[in-house]
């Protein structure tokens, strides 16, 4: 009966340390949504040195929309038969704290480039927006809908050479691979990054879209509550294709870049390794040689080979400076020189 008693004891105490892990988990989610909601509201207006007030609702409702998309797509996997592996709670937890503190630092890296290009521009002399791709104007919210839509695609463009080289470079795939280690692929792993993800991202991407392409102003305060969020929805759903879901569009997936498609390239399978690269348009894949048709009902498991999961926010941050520094160390001893 003692022995019972004992077992019993340990499952309660077990039990307890799980709710208070579980309790600190959604207290520190709720901590890091705060800090994005002033973010949008202090930071971010005052790093762009923006004097115009506009109403707090349509500064808030556009800058929470991707968390709560996420959210909602989150949902709607969970109606459908699965591809692979679901999260648990704790582990959504974790994958929804690290979205939310790269939409904070991915926005504040973008304004800082932004400024950036415009001072340079200043400068040396040139004006940002080599081509004009704007056709938009007095068109309304569809002309709005397919400008955003434009500047998806040409964006991808640039993304898949940038995510190409994450992948074939070893130091960046040191970075990268945080990201496809997850072996339960969803939607929140859409911003499964370490915090210098932003930096990249900004360079190779915001970068040359500022300096080669002018296109509608797509500024979500200028724009307003209604456009500004529909803007907004376009560009986090093009992130669809980290669904957890048997869905399959047979030859449409050159053009759309399906949850199918985009399992291929978290695949851990040889076959499917350093394939489907690009992020929106699938096409970019075919015209460059990296495309993978997914077959019917193929649905490979995800995950990097030899890699162990990450456990914790903190790790989550401090991963591609521990990865860099594990291969310096490598490199070093490679040299003969240990320390």
């Amino acid at each position: 009966m003692q022995v019972q008693n004992s077992y019993a004891d340990g499952d309660l105490t077990g039990q307890h340390a799980l709710n208070r892990s579980l309790v600190f988990d959604i207290g520190f989610t709720a901590l890091l949504f705060g800090l994005l909601i002033y973010g949008a509201l202090y930071i971010e207006p005052a790093i762009s040195a923006n004097p115009d007030h506009r109403p707090v609702a349509a500064i808030l409702i556009p800058a929470l929309l991707p968390i709560g998309a996420l959210t909602f797509l989150s949902f709607v996997e969970r109606l459908f038969p699965p591809a692979g592996p679901r999260k648990c709670l704790r582990t959504y937890l974790l994958h929804l704290q690290i979205n939310i503190f790269q939409f904070f630092v991915g926005g504040l890296f973008s304004i800082i480039t932004v400024l950036a290009c415009t001072a340079g521009a200043h400068r040396f002399g040139f004006s940002l927006g080599l081509i004009d791709l704007r056709f938009a104007s007095g068109k309304g919210i569809l002309g709005l809908v397919a400008t955003a839509w434009l500047g998806a695609v040409v964006g991808d463009f640039f993304f898949y050479w940038f995510h190409r080289a994450l992948h074939q470079t070893p130091v960046l795939w040191a970075h990268h691979k945080m990201h496809h280690m997850d072996e339960e692929l969803e939607s929140i792993t859409y911003n499964r990054q370490n915090w210098i993800e932003g930096l990249f991202a900004s360079i190779f991407l915001i970068v040359p879209s500022v300096i080669l392409f002018k296109f509608d102003e797509l500024d979500v305060w200028q724009l307003g509550l209604v456009s500004g969020s529909i803007v907004a929805v376009v560009n986090v759903l093009a992130a669809i294709g980290h669904l957890n879901v048997r869905w399959q569009v047979g030859r449409a997936s050159l053009f759309y870049c399906s949850p199918q498609v985009h399992r291929i390239h978290h695949s851990r399978l040889p076959q499917h390794h350093d394939k489907n690269f690009a992020f929106v348009l699938p096409l970019w894949d075919w015209l460059f040689g990296t495309y993978y048709a997914p077959k019917r009902n193929e649905f490979p498991p995800t995950g990097v080979d030899g890699e162990v999961e990450i456990k914790s926010f903190l790790e989550a941050q401090i991963f591609t400076p521990r990865e860099w520094w594990r291969m310096f160390r490598a490199w070093r001893a490679e040299q003969g020189k240990y320390f």
